[in-house]
């Protein structure tokens, strides 16, 4: 079996390193953009099986990435985790509205983190 292949879409080095390493150390291959047009280029092209994307991102913010990712036929059934520091109820909302799979809360648990990736890698695999 291949590994899982998340793109991670993350402009902090500090929370892009952490979770490049975390997700590396359990066995994923990680692609990493650190702004919402390299994650949008990224993710029509490299054909990642899960989506890790920041709520606020220079170019494109995740609600923008979202809204592209469902409409892409190429996109639209790969699971899509957004993080975030915005914990107001109308973000999560708005989130699961478009489509996001799960919503996570930045500072966030990274063995929670792990299991939620491998949770949502099992269900897309289920669809198919």
């Amino acid at each position: 079996m291949t590994h899982a292949r998340i793109l991670v879409a993350e402009d902090d080095p500090v929370t892009a390193r952490f979770v490049t390493t975390l997700l590396g150390e359990n066995g994923y291959e990680v692609l990493l953009a650190e702004d919402g047009d390299r994650a949008a280029e990224l993710a029509r092209n490299s054909g990642p099986d899960l989506i890790l994307c920041d709520l606020v991102l220079p170019y494109r913010d995740g609600f923008d990435l979202l809204r592209e990712f469902r409409t892409d036929d190429r996109l639209k059934g790969v699971p899509v985790i957004l993080l975030s520091m915005r914990d107001r109820e109308e973000d999560v909302v708005r989130a699961f509205d478009l489509g996001a799979d799960d919503y996570v809360i930045k500072p966030f648990n990274a063995r929670e983190l792990v299991v939620r990736i491998r949770k949502q890698l099992r269900r897309a695999r289920e669809k198919r």
